[in-house]
């Protein structure tokens, strides 16, 4: 380990970012490195290289023989390097080295179990516990709708338990190493730090090549082509080409970063992210952040709500998947009512999802926002309730609901009718089919002047219904 010389220039330092994976099986088309330098007198830094190929394991002999031939290095991770300080001081650990050295041993039987506090497996809900995230990861400001995960959730979308655990080997056998490791250790090189790379980026459409490719040319036009395309590649590659880049580009901070004095931050760590007033994006949006439209949000409610339905199936004859109905919701508020209100569309999505899986409130709210959670509440029906009730208290309540709720409600329905015509439940009748037609028309009623296009399109359905029915 060597001291930092600040009086050294930071563009001589290297910088390796590293999109990390828990997978069991994978890994090493999912696991990206990217390293890059800053800019010579003032440029723009640049990726020396960025690759995929090494399992976790291949990661750290890498590193370490990286820091062996020139250890002026900083190394940014993008899993939790710790958990909430409860849950360190439930195990009497007084530092986090020594819940690395648990998750050595314990890791694997924590994720096999996934017994409280680690959730999110089928059967395996989310519990009731102090807290399910560090200081760090609450502070993290929303980007694109999107905030860091509980570290205790080990499966489902964007969770980061997994990975986080089985990174916490790495942290220990470098650390043993004597790597420092911010901001639990004084400065000095090689040192790692934990990155959310959310932060680094922006809210990118990340699922689209086109939204990297733009971006990249945006923020980075002075990377070289080849490179760019191999960043666009992936979104793994793209996160971890961006956060070498920014890393780079702030290595001067990197070099002034200092070991932490607050208890709680000393037990839990600290999430890297520029100082105050050093915003990673400008002010004006860049091409593929779709700033000011709902689709990362929709996009991440979309992959939620695919995630919790994903063994459930339709009633009709295809038995199609059950992620066509909230789809469907959705974009008849979108294309019929003209709804472009990112709070109803992503409810629409996520409808759902407490009333037909096992989500709970408290999960919905962690991940999308509180309306978004108040508004699935206001249209999911207490399952606890025999059916005739449930049908009867949609008709009461629905002149007394939110607007946004009523729009949702007749959205619904407007899909439910056409399934029941072209797709119906294998086992319905002709009068079950008339029953609903009725029941939908009395609940619609208690919605009207919420959204004309609507209430006209619900309308013309029910009139087609019937008559298809005779």
């Amino acid at each position: 380990m060597v001291a930092i010389e600040r009086q050294r220039s930071s563009s001589d330092l290297r910088v390796i970012a590293i999109d990390w994976s828990g997978a069991k099986s994978g890994a090493r088309r999912k696991i990206w490195l990217a390293e890059a330098r800053g800019g010579r007198d003032g440029g723009e830094p640049e990726i020396v290289r960025l690759e995929c190929g090494r399992s976790r394991r291949e990661i750290e002999r890498h590193l370490l023989e990286e820091a062996e031939r020139e250890p002026e290095l900083i190394v940014g991770l993008d899993y939790a390097f710790s958990l909430p300080a409860w849950f360190l001081r439930e195990h009497e650990l007084t530092t986090a080295r020594e819940l690395w050295q648990l998750a050595a041993r314990e890791a694997e039987t924590w994720l096999e179990r996934c017994e409280p506090p680690f959730w999110g497996r089928p059967g395996k809900r989310r519990p009731a516990l102090p807290s399910h995230f560090r200081r760090t990861d609450a502070d993290v400001p929303s980007v694109g709708s999107v905030r860091p995960k509980s570290p205790f959730q080990i499966t489902g979308a964007g969770s980061v338990g997994t990975g986080s655990l089985r990174g916490m080997t790495l942290l220990r056998r470098l650390s043993d190493a004597d790597w420092r490791v911010w901001p639990f250790d004084a400065p000095g090189l090689p040192l790692l730090i934990e990155i959310y790379p959310r932060l680094l980026t922006g809210a990118v459409v990340k699922s689209s090549p086109k939204a990297r490719a733009q971006y990249l040319a945006w923020r980075f036009p002075e990377l070289a082509e080849g490179r760019r395309r191999l960043a666009a590649s992936s979104d793994d590659a793209f996160d971890a080409a961006v956060s070498a880049l920014e890393l780079a580009r702030h290595a001067g901070d990197l070099l002034d970063l200092e070991q932490a004095t607050d208890p709680v931050e000393l037990l839990e760590g600290r999430i890297w992210r520029p100082g105050p007033g050093e915003a990673v994006l400008p002010e004006r949006s860049a091409p593929g952040t779709a700033a000011g439209s709902p689709l990362p949000a929709l996009l991440s409610a979309l992959e939620y709500a695919a995630e919790k339905h994903r063994d459930q199936r339709r009633k009709g004859p295809e038995a199609s998947p059950y992620i066509n109905h909230p789809i469907s919701v959705a974009r008849v508020l979108a294309e019929v009512g003209e709804v472009s209100d990112p709070i109803l569309l992503q409810a629409a999505i996520l409808h759902d999802t407490i009333e037909d899986t096992r989500t709970t409130p408290g999960e919905l709210e962690e991940s999308f926002g509180a309306e978004v959670r108040a508004l699935v509440e206001e249209v999911t029906d207490d399952k606890s309730l025999p059916k005739k009730v449930r049908k009867r208290l949609q008709i009461e309540h629905a002149p007394g609901r939110s607007l946004r709720a009523k729009q949702l409600k007749i959205a619904d329905k407007i899909s439910n009718i056409a399934d029941i015509i072209g797709r119906p439940p294998t086992d319905w009748t002709l009068e079950r089919k008339r029953e609903y037609l009725d029941w939908a028309e009395r609940v619609v009623a208690g919605c009207r002047g919420a959204n004309r296009l609507l209430e006209e399109c619900f309308d013309r359905n029910l009139l087609e219904a019937r008559e298809a029915l005779g």
